[in-house]
């Protein structure tokens, strides 16, 4: 039974993708978002094409595409040219392979994860555990250590789809927990005694065995790992917990993304009014921070509007999954809604100072060809699904 495809998507995304071009032209200028539109022309054709292929090709195609997108990263780590190493030159415009790999890591987990009808043990999380942080690691050795932390939440979330009970999924993923709580030795040491009383309770073995070696090893070894990260990224970490700490420095960022928000008040400055733009307070402010312009342009209003069609934007995939009788495609569905989901939360909560600067583009809105690409890539299988979402 075939049914028409879902065009509150397409509107939805159109929509923001134009807000996105109007905001670029407002920080950025008649240039920049004449590169937008060309990659917006381009990611529209695109997403028609693929819009045509069916979900069981994309089941089929899975392991080439991810195997392909595996490579790119891998040499792109040996190109020449400016550090970081995170995209490839082709004339006037660069393709950044770590946009691909959220797509191409989306397709290959629904595919494996689709073929498992029970997945209750921890052995049955490893192999998708593999395939999210091959990519992951190649993106964090560019090093871009905020789209690689993406992987995981869309992890989590399409194993959780796929079955697995999040109790399990909270133990296995537990020791992140206790690293971040070895920052301090008494939050440490309540949260494994906590845990450990969780573990007995469970009356599982399996469970308890790893839960308690995994946090353990997790919690002591995380000060090295917390040496080995980049300088930069160590600050960015601190000015979220301390922004006044240095605030012509490393919190320079937050602080201004702060004032931009908070100066729109109610309806704003108005369009192409904004002072970000004219003195330049703002780095970034046509990619990273593009919601704090809008903020500032539109004020409390325009940010509500905006968030409401993210949310909406949101809804409509959420629903698709659950109405999607192809397992294959429910799954899939459900990695595009973490991944689309995660980034938009990260990237606003970002520039309003309730979650860490990690230099993540905000779907649809921030300047960036390769961002709108692999989301527009993304919808449109969602479309395609939105068309058979009855078919098994």
């Amino acid at each position: 039974m075939l049914k028409k495809v879902d065009r509150t998507l397409i509107i939805l995304i159109i929509i923001l993708s134009l807000i996105g071009l109007a905001m670029i032209y407002s920080t950025a200028g008649m240039t920049y978002m004449l590169r937008q539109g060309t990659w917006l022309a381009a990611a529209i054709f695109i997403a028609f094409i693929f819009s045509t292929i069916t979900p069981r090709i994309w089941s089929n195609l899975a392991p080439y595409i991810y195997a392909i997108t595996l490579i790119l990263l891998f040499l792109l780590l040996f190109t020449h040219g400016t550090y970081p190493k995170r995209w490839f030159k082709i004339g006037e415009f660069s393709l950044q392979p770590s946009e691909f790999a959220k797509f191409a890591t989306v397709l290959m987990l629904a595919s494996f994860l689709a073929t498992k009808k029970k997945l209750k043990t921890f052995t049955d999380m490893i192999i998708p555990l593999v395939i999210v942080t091959i990519p992951a690691l190649l993106i964090f050795i560019e090093p871009d250590l905020g789209a690689a932390q993406i992987f995981f939440p869309i992890l989590i979330i399409m194993l959780y789809w796929a079955g697995v009970p999040f109790p399990k999924i909270f133990i296995f993923f537990s020791p992140v927990v206790s690293a971040v709580a070895s920052f301090s030795i008494y939050v440490w040491v309540v949260y494994i005694a906590a845990f450990t009383v969780f573990l007995y309770f469970r009356k599982q073995l399996s469970d308890f065995i790893y839960g308690f070696v995994s946090n353990s090893l997790a919690g002591l070894v995380m000060p090295v790992i917390w040496n080995s990260i980049k300088e930069y990224q160590q600050k960015r970490i601190i000015s979220f917990f301390s922004p006044w700490l240095d605030p012509q420095g490393m919190s320079w960022q937050i602080i201004q993304s702060k004032i931009a928000i908070g100066s729109g008040k109610l309806l704003g400055k108005g369009f192409l009014s904004g002072t970000q733009k004219k003195l330049e307070f703002l780095p970034e402010r046509h990619t990273d921070f593009i919601f704090s312009c809008l903020g500032e342009e539109f004020g409390l209003l325009g940010i509500v509007v905006t968030v409401m069609l993210y949310v909406f934007l949101l809804y409509r995939i959420l629903v698709l999954a659950k109405e999607t009788k192809n397992r294959f495609a429910s799954i899939f569905v459900s990695g595009v809604l973490a991944w689309i989901g995660y980034q938009t939360f990260l990237n606003i909560g970002m520039t309003m100072g309730l979650l860490p600067i990690t230099g993540v583009p905000l779907p649809f809105l921030s300047y960036g060809g390769s961002s709108l690409l692999a989301c527009f890539m993304a919808i449109s299988v969602c479309l395609k699904i939105s068309k058979s979402k009855l078919e098994y």
